[in-house]
């Protein structure tokens, strides 16, 4: 569609078969237009299903119009339907992370072979104790009094017998 450059009017209608319309405009044009899609709404109903009367259309202050009311803009029927404007790109912020579901759980990672047998050996080393480690020197064993006596004794009798 190419915008208008000014409002224009329809000078003369005739109404063809098949919703085509002969139409001549006041800058000049004269073209043959499908009013099809523009006959879709509930309030062309007639207009769409009675060729009879399809064939009313007549002008009234520069648009067509039918016998029950409806009209048709000339500016529709010279240029056709606006377009759409096109929607402007909106450039977004990069999120920096992207929102975690709160509901799902984590699932569990499994550890890595060489950094989970490295914490272990040294945790078993650490347990384990020594073993070449030499026992805590114990006490000497007391010996039963009679031996100490009978060392005693047995020096005292010799020197005891020395004497005599």
């Amino acid at each position: 569609m190419v915008e208008p450059p000014r409002p224009v009017s329809v000078v003369s209608v005739v109404a063809l078969n098949d919703l085509h319309l002969q139409l001549d405009f006041d800058d000049g044009l004269s073209r043959t237009v499908d009013v099809t899609p523009y006959v879709q709404g509930p309030h062309y109903k007639q207009v769409r299903l009675s060729e009879k009367f399809f064939k009313t259309a007549h002008i009234e202050s520069g648009t067509v119009v039918w016998d029950n009311g409806v009209m048709l803009d000339a500016d529709l029927l010279r240029y056709g339907p606006p377009k759409p404007p096109k929607p402007e790109k909106v450039k977004a912020a990069k999120p920096s992370k992207p929102a975690k579901p709160a509901a799902k759980p984590k699932p569990k990672a499994k550890p890595v072979k060489a950094k989970a047998k490295a914490p272990a050996k040294k945790v078993a080393k650490a347990i384990k104790p020594a073993k070449k480690a030499k026992p805590v020197a114990k006490p000497a064993k007391a010996k039963p009094p009679a031996k100490k006596v009978a060392k005693a004794t047995k020096p005292a009798a010799k020197a005891a017998k020395k004497k005599k």
